[in-house]
C-alpha cells in the first residue's frame, strides 16, 4: 500500500499540472572560439561584455609567414600556366594534323602525355595555392554566431598550439536565449512533459519558455524529496543573466 500514492500522482495527466519549482539561469548557447591554426596571437579585438555578431572577427593570428606562402604559391602557378597552354596549343595542333592522316598516332600520343603532365603540374600549384589561401583566411578567427564575449582566455604574443590541444581563446555566449534549470518531483517527471510550455519569472520580469528535457536519474532534491533535473530554454533578448535564481511555472495547457 505504501507504493499506491506515488502510483497516483503518476498518472496524472500533465494537462492538470500545476507546480513550481526554484532555478537557475544560464546561457543556452555557450561556444568556445579556438584555432584551426599554429600561430602567435597578434591582437584580440574584443573585450568581454562586448557584443559581436556572426562573422566579425574577434582574434587576429600573425600572418607574415601565411602570406609569403601565398606568394610563393601564386608564384608558382603562374609560372606553370603558360606552359600548360603551350602544351594544350600543341595538342589541338596535332590532333588537326591527326586527323588529316599528317601526324602518326604515337606522335599524338607523345604530346597527350605532355598536355597531362603539364596539367597536372599545374592542377598541383594551383591545389597548393588554394591550401595557403585557406591557412591564410584561417589567421582571422570570427565569431561563429551573434552574441556576447563571455570571456577572453588568451592574450596578444601568445603561441596558439593546436599540437598540443584544442586551447580556447575566447567563449562566446548567445545572450538572447537562456536555459533554466531546476529539480522537478520525481512523481511529475513524465517524458511528455518535454515542449510543455513553462513560465519563468525573475522579479517583476517575466518570461515564457518551453521543457526541452526532463532527466532520468533520479536524486534528492528540495525538502529531501526524490527529483530530477527539468530543463527549459526561453528568449530573454539579453535582459537576464546567467546564474540568476528563478521561479519556473509549469503552466496548465
Amino acid at each position: 500500500m505504501r507504493h499506491l500514492p506515488i502510483f497516483l500522482l503518476l498518472v496524472i495527466p500533465v494537462t492538470g499540472l500545476a507546480i513550481e519549482i526554484d532555478g537557475q539561469t544560464d546561457f543556452a548557447r555557450r561556444l568556445a572560439v579556438n584555432s584551426s591554426i599554429s600561430a602567435r596571437i597578434d591582437a584580440i579585438p574584443v573585450r568581454p561584455g562586448q557584443r559581436v555578431a556572426a562573422g566579425d572577427v574577434v582574434v587576429n593570428l600573425v600572418d607574415t609567414g601565411l602570406q609569403i606562402a601565398v606568394a610563393r604559391a601564386r608564384a608558382e602557378a603562374d609560372a606553370l600556366a603558360p606552359a600548360e597552354q603551350r602544351a594544350l596549343d600543341e595538342l589541338e595542333k596535332a590532333r588537326e594534323l591527326y586527323a588529316r592522316d599528317s601526324l602518326a598516332a604515337m606522335e599524338l600520343q607523345r604530346t597527350e602525355q605532355d598536355h597531362t603532365a603539364a596539367n597536372s603540374r599545374l592542377k598541383a600549384a594551383q591545389a597548393r595555392l588554394d591550401h595557403a589561401l585557406f591557412l591564410l583566411s584561417q589567421a582571422q578567427i570570427r565569431s561563429p554566431i551573434d552574441g556576447v564575449v563571455l570571456e577572453v582566455s588568451a592574450f596578444a604574443g601568445q603561441y596558439v598550439n593546436t599540437r598540443s590541444g584544442d586551447p580556447k581563446l575566447l567563449t562566446i555566449v548567445d545572450a538572447e536565449r537562456m536555459s533554466v534549470s531546476g529539480w522537478l518531483p520525481y512523481e511529475m517527471a513524465k517524458p511528455e512533459l518535454v515542449g510543455h510550455s513553462v513560465s519563468i519569472r525573475y522579479g517583476d520580469q517575466k518570461f515564457t519558455g518551453r521543457v526541452v528535457e526532463v532527466g532520468r536519474e533520479v536524486t534528492v532534491g528540495d525538502n529531501s524529496h526524490p527529483a530530477v533535473r527539468l530543463r527549459a530554454e526561453f528568449e530573454t533578448r539579453g535582459k537576464l543573466a546567467a546564474g540568476l535564481t528563478v521561479r519556473i511555472t509549469l503552466a496548465d495547457e
